[in-house]
């Protein structure tokens, strides 16, 4: 079903508690029961209403938090559960499903304790009980490091040349096998450049590079772009490789704060520049390394620092400096970049999804998920922003923004320090997450269509933007919940949204089957979907990626 709608100051923290779990909780919802022995390792045949197009040929990969007890363990917050894959194979019509818990190291030994014992986002793991006790007291008394944080990989699955990667923010990727799901190799980035945690959100360039944003608790060097190369650039230099890949450091910037360091679930690409949100949600570095003495997990450390704003720190790509001119606009919190681009006169458009009320992280508990206090696709907001970036001086008065298709503004309220204030588009204030574009054509570049999940007061829903005409189109179904929509464009497609949208839809309702939602890019009308069987269970993804059949890494290389 579619309709249509236009459309450093001084600082104060605020922590985020753990809220405790009552003795006797709610259930959670039916795609959050998902056990240890519920995953679908055999491919199984959906059934199709309507029409999957013929040229669609490939497989749709998803993943996301699926687990959330192991034994005595029962898990506190949404980021915690282990990491359950998923595959929709696409081919001549037909669409078969699997899934497969993802064997993290985490998850093994756990799993053979029978209690939790890698600590995960929110929830604190007493030491493996395999250990000796002196192991268990040093374990205790040492502060974190890199090698205690969880591989539970559950936020994003990525092709990068021939190879397919689970990711998370913490600084390890699981390299797994697109055929069978299971974990080949694990790649640790924190070996090959200094970082304790890396975006779930890497870029790629024309030419197959990766680059990603690390964040290290050393505030003098606290944020760090690296550059991972494609498997073929390994051949030739394999000594400077961890786990099949390479990487290389291109630049390091410190943070503004002495004792706390941004934190990034994503950062922004454009032709010339890099862009990294130094964010007024941080990670408080003294919490950090003293997590293991006050038995908490990472969500602990997470800090509002009240009365900062938002800083866009913009690098250039070509001598990796940072640029002198600080951008800044009123606190916000943002999880997704949508896109940049540069457009006339210098002029970096940022477009991102951001949020008024910086709480998320706490309202994504599980026992607030049980009591129905939070929303699961939260209340972000489609936002333009416009970096003036070749601007050296200017008056208070003068905005900066001079682009006709945007109200944007950008003032240089003193020397050196420029503030923004977005343009959300629409009056009517468009609710988008998990945004997708175009990607392989139009990232880095001006474009039109942004595609994501959205929610109003009753329903969940999907939406598709057109940035030219400011208006929304939407999807929706009572009784179910959509996720993330994957664009996959039509071979030799001449416009920007020619080809389909890809989402999996979960069943709200008990005994509904879920499905995936085939919907034609243009019209956001839908033309076909493939619902699995009432007995296969499928719990929530985040992030995905869709491959055709015929690219290396569609193919096991044993």
């Amino acid at each position: 079903m579619a309709s249509e709608s236009a459309g450093a100051p001084s600082t104060e923290e605020q922590g985020l508690a753990s809220p405790p779990l009552p003795q006797s909780s709610p259930p959670l919802p039916q795609w959050m029961m998902f056990g240890a022995d519920a995953d679908t390792k055999t491919p199984v045949s959906a059934q199709i209403i309507g029409t999957i197009p013929k040229w669609l040929n490939g497989s749709l990969y998803r993943n996301g938090p699926g687990i959330y007890q192991i034994g005595e363990t029962c898990l506190e917050h949404l980021l915690d559960g282990f990491s359950v894959l998923h595959r929709y194979i696409i081919h001549d019509g037909e669409v078969q499903y699997q899934s497969h818990v993802l064997e993290s190291e985490a998850w093994t030994s756990s799993g053979k304790a029978n209690r939790l014992v890698v600590s995960q986002f929110a929830t604190y793991a007493s030491p493996d009980p395999c250990k000796s006790f002196l192991s268990k007291v040093v374990s205790f008394l040492s502060p974190l490091s890199v090698e205690d944080l969880s591989d539970n990989t559950a936020i994003n699955i990525v092709q990068h040349g021939d190879k397919l990667f689970a990711m998370t923010d913490m600084s390890v990727m699981n390299e797994v096998d697109p055929q069978t799901l299971l974990v080949k190799n694990k790649v640790e980035l924190h070996k090959l450049v200094p970082v304790h945690m890396v975006t779930a959100h890497p870029h790629f360039s024309r030419d197959g590079k990766m680059y990603n944003l690390g964040t290290s608790i050393n505030p003098s060097a606290a944020y760090s772009i690296f550059e991972i190369f494609p498997q073929a650039t390994l051949q030739s230099e394999p000594q400077e490789t961890q786990g099949s890949v390479k990487a290389q450091l291109l630049v390091t910037i410190p943070s503004q704060w002495n004792m706390h360091v941004g934190y990034s679930h994503s950062f922004g690409m454009s032709q010339n520049y890099f862009i990294v949100l130094e964010q007024p949600m941080a990670l408080n570095i003294l919490k950090v390394v003293t997590m293991n003495w006050r038995r908490e997990g990472l969500a602990s450390c997470f800090t509002k620092l009240m009365g900062e704003k938002m800083v866009f720190r913009v690098i250039q790509r070509s001598d990796k400096r940072p640029l002198s001119i600080r951008f800044e606009t009123d606190s916000t919190f943002c999880f997704h970049f949508v896109n940049c681009f540069e457009d006339h006169d210098g002029q970096l458009v940022v477009d991102l999804c951001c949020y008024d009320d910086v709480d998320l992280v706490e309202d994504l508990y599980l026992k607030k998920i049980r009591d129905h206090t939070c929303n699961l696709i939260p209340s972000a907001t489609l936002r333009r922003y416009v970096l003036p970036v070749c601007v050296e001086e200017a008056g208070p008065e003068d905005n900066l923004v001079s682009l006709p298709y945007t109200t944007a503004t950008a003032h240089m309220i003193s020397p050196g320090v420029i503030h923004c204030t977005p343009d959300y588009i629409s009056e009517e204030r468009i609710v988008l997450e998990l945004p997708q574009i175009h990607y392989k054509k139009f990232n880095a570049t001006k474009y039109r269509y942004v595609y994501g999940a959205s929610a109003n007061k009753v329903n969940k829903l999907l939406v598709k933007v057109d940035l030219a005409e400011k208006r929304a189109i939407y999807w929706m179904e009572p009784g179910f919940f959509p996720g993330e929509p994957v664009f996959v464009a039509k071979p030799d497609a001449e416009d920007e949204d020619e080809g389909v949208v890809l989402a999996p839809v979960l069943s709200e309702i008990s005994d509904m089957p879920s499905f995936l939602l085939v919907l034609d890019a243009k019209s956001f009308k839908e033309i076909g979907r493939a619902i699995t069987p009432c007995d296969v269970k499928i719990p929530l993804t985040f992030h995905g990626s869709f491959i055709p059949h015929d690219h290396p890494s569609a193919k096991s290389n044993k």
